[in-house]
């Protein structure tokens, strides 16, 4: 049968496909969460795999004919152990955020208490969000940024774990872009009895290439996405110390995850394998040298960035220079082929968000380098300083088009 008839009997859903495809062809992404996978990932996305239910871990499935399924997950499982130096990995959690919700309930009852990065202060929602569950199962504490350097405050870290005693200290990032000293939160942790976990989500493909550090070395569980940097397939995975690996495993499944995705954990597979190259190590170097470059020319042309530049894919533009409307700053430049997010500035008063976050994972895959980084910091400038005027839109439009074709998507 044709692959292709399909969009004969659905056209709906085939031009909604085409949509998007011609979107990411024709745009310019600078979601700091996204990345382009390779073709064999998605192919493998839509693998064989794909047609079977597995149940259970590796070894102990419910379900016959679980065979390949466990050598599957046991050769993905080795390459997370290998690639990052884990005692112990397991890769059934969907996504960064379940894999989290698996983390926490490996190591805390309801009502325990965690200190974690404040969320306001570029971590996860997922840590202790005001409005995510987490904050309604356990007791949560916060240390935040220094106000002068908008650098992780350490000392304030210390000084709250020494008075509010965590059962579990957390540590990750959204949109904070410095290098994390993980060895350093890890003694400030253990030494109030406190379990360290680290998640790594935005940053795993980062320390997997050794561009950023790898908190495997420190910590006693690390939760790590395989999309963002890493380049693969939306999901996640755990890795944790030996000791505490029943605890997780058991987390996982019966805790939290029935089946398994079989064909996400083969695309994730190939991603580990993938992350261990040169070509890989490669992409990360120029990723961060992009964001780097971009920070610059953007504060050239006045925009303030959160701590006076990046250490890795994403940095927080500042617009409060400019006065101007963030939400509609970010729609018209979705308008223009350019996708961003806004994102609240630490200590800021204001009700509504004055920053954007951006990332130059996709634009660096796209063969874009440092040139490229001042000519897109033009096109931000242009919108941030006439973006009520329609034909200032169209310019910057026809602009992006022009570099999505001269950097087109990989193949």
């Amino acid at each position: 049968m044709d692959k292709q008839v399909w969009k004969l009997e659905d056209p709906e859903l085939a031009a909604c496909l085409a949509n998007e495809e011609g979107r990411q062809r024709d745009s310019l992404e600078m979601i700091a969460s996204e990345s382009i996978q390779p073709p064999a990932s998605l192919i493998l996305s839509g693998s064989a795999f794909a047609n079977k239910t597995a149940v259970g871990n590796p070894g102990k499935q419910r379900l016959k004919g679980s065979q390949y399924a466990d050598e599957l997950e046991r050769l993905a499982a080795e390459r997370a152990c290998e690639l990052f130096g884990a005692d112990h990995a397991i890769m059934t959690p969907y996504s960064g955020s379940v894999a989290n919700y698996c983390a926490f309930a490996a190591f805390l009852s309801p009502g325990d208490r965690v200190l974690a990065m404040d969320p306001a202060a570029g971590a996860h929602q997922t840590h202790g969000g005001l409005r995510n569950i987490s904050s309604r199962l356990y007791k949560f504490s916060y240390f935040g940024l220094d106000k002068e350097t908008m650098l992780i405050d350490y000392a304030q870290a210390a000084e709250i774990a020494e008075a509010f005693k965590p059962n579990l200290m957390v540590v990750g990032s959204a949109s904070y872009s410095r290098k994390i000293d993980y060895e350093r939160l890890a003694g400030i942790a253990h030494d109030v009895g406190a379990v360290f976990m680290v998640d790594l989500a935005h940053f795993s493909g980062l320390a997997a290439a050794g561009i950023s550090p790898n908190p495997v070395l420190y910590a006693d569980v690390v939760t790590a996405s395989t999309t963002k940097t890493m380049c693969g397939p939306h999901s996640a995975f755990i890795m944790c110390r030996e000791p505490f690996a029943q605890a997780v495993d058991t987390s996982v499944y019966p805790g939290v995850v029935s089946s398994l995705h079989l064909q996400t954990i083969a695309a994730m597979c190939y991603t580990l394998k993938r992350a261990g190259t040169e070509e890989f190590r490669n992409l990360m170097q120029n990723v961060v040298k992009n964001a780097r470059a971009f920070c610059e020319a953007l504060k050239k042309r006045g925009f303030g960035i959160l701590s006076g530049g990046t250490d890795c894919h994403m940095f927080v533009a500042d617009l409060r220079p400019f006065d101007i409307d963030c939400e509609r700053f970010a729609c018209v430049m979705e308008e223009a082929g350019i996708s961003v997010n806004t994102k609240a500035i630490p200590f800021d008063p204001s009700p509504v968000p004055r920053g954007i976050r951006a990332g130059t994972t996709v634009l660096t895959q796209r063969g874009m380098g440092e040139k490229e980084m001042e000519e897109i910091a033009d096109l931000w400038l242009q919108i941030a300083n006439d973006y009520d005027d329609p034909g200032t839109v169209l310019t910057v439009k026809d602009r992006v088009k022009d570099l999505a074709k001269r950097f087109p998507l990989p193949e």
